[in-house]
């Protein structure tokens, strides 16, 4: 059986549970079968979108009613996640909007968010917008890829050029994710240097507020 054969056969269904099961690499296959005319690019993204809202939902659904359980209790105790959870208790809009676009927090914001207060109807209204935008911008770069693909080797076997824009998935998804760890390092750098100057200097504030009331008496 070809890919295209079985892709056919398969269908929106397959990107729909595809989707929900791993989510980017799907997304931006079915933007190289768009290229293809294999599905249309708006069916192809709505259907990479309901996956993306069923595993956020389902994992919403674990933080709100399975938070006290080991697996939960494992995602949350990593040490990136209280600095999530400030800025959840801050910004929470920013925080349910922007999770799906950060490398490593698709799992564990939604059950961080399901466990905090927020009700259940505005993280799925407000997530269901920022998965829309995802979907498209995935699918949007496979189905470029798939073109720049074509425009450079011509019109290959479907296998093929899946398999050309999977190296290219993979090298896109590696250099952001070594991006984003080199910037996570020096965030936690900033951090710990600002620890130990507080750790230092515990009294730092009061003794540069002395001294301005001290210049003030001068004067």
């Amino acid at each position: 059986m070809s890919l295209e054969h079985l892709v056919q056969t398969l269908g929106l269904p397959g990107v729909v549970i595809g989707a929900a099961l791993e989510g980017e690499g799907v997304a931006f296959l079915s933007g190289v079968f768009a290229h293809r005319h294999i599905f249309h690019f708006e069916a192809a993204a709505l259907a990479v979108a309901l996956g993306a809202v069923i595993t956020d939902n389902v994992t919403f659904a674990i933080g709100r009613y399975g938070g006290r359980s080991g697996y939960a209790q494992k995602l949350l105790s990593h040490r990136r996640v209280a600095r999530l959870r400030e800025m959840l208790d801050r910004h929470q809009t920013k925080v349910i909007l922007g999770f799906r676009f950060v490398y490593g927090l698709k799992t564990v914001g939604p059950i961080l968010i399901g466990s905090s207060p927020v009700s259940w109807a505005r993280f799925a209204l407000l997530d269901a917008l920022a998965v829309l935008v995802w979907a498209h911008l995935w699918v949007a770069m496979g189905y470029g890829v798939g073109t720049a693909i074509e425009a450079l080797f011509g019109r290959m076997k479907l296998e093929s050029h899946a398999a050309v824009a999977l190296v290219v998935f993979l090298v896109l998804a590696g250099a952001g994710w070594y991006a984003l760890r080199r910037w996570r390092l020096r965030q936690d750098d900033k951090a710990i240097a600002a620890s130990g100057i507080a750790e230092q200097t515990p009294g730092g504030a009061a003794l540069d507020q002395d001294d301005k009331d001290k210049g003030g008496d001068r004067r």
